[in-house]
């Protein structure tokens, strides 16, 4: 990742995230989750129930996730990387109460 506290974006052409200390987010194939059955996979489509899968936004806080299904983000294109990202980061903004902001160096 870097330097200590420096965050690190990455992106691919089926994925993009940002990582930083204590957490990160993340969009993309490898997070995808069936809708019959609920299971998550690294495949666009469900072996157990043979249905598409929907990519999901992941944020990672120390351990806990919060995973937001592509249908559930309000955008247009499962395909669009950095708006999806995007638009997960600012829900999880949105809709979740963090922890109180400090400066770390």
């Amino acid at each position: 990742m870097g330097a200590k506290n420096k965050p690190y974006f990455y992106f691919a052409s089926d994925y993009t995230g940002l990582n930083f200390k204590g957490g990160g987010f993340y969009y993309g194939y490898e997070h995808s989750r069936c809708d019959v059955c609920g299971e998550v996979s690294a495949s666009s489509c469900c072996e157990k129930c043979e249905t598409d899968t929907e990519w999901c936004f992941v944020a990672t806080f120390d351990g806990k996730k919060i995973e937001i299904p592509f249908s559930k983000l309000g955008t247009k294109d499962m395909f669009d990387l950095v708006e999806n990202l995007s638009v997960g980061i600012g829900w999880v903004l949105a809709k979740y109460k963090l922890k109180e902001a400090s400066y770390e160096q």
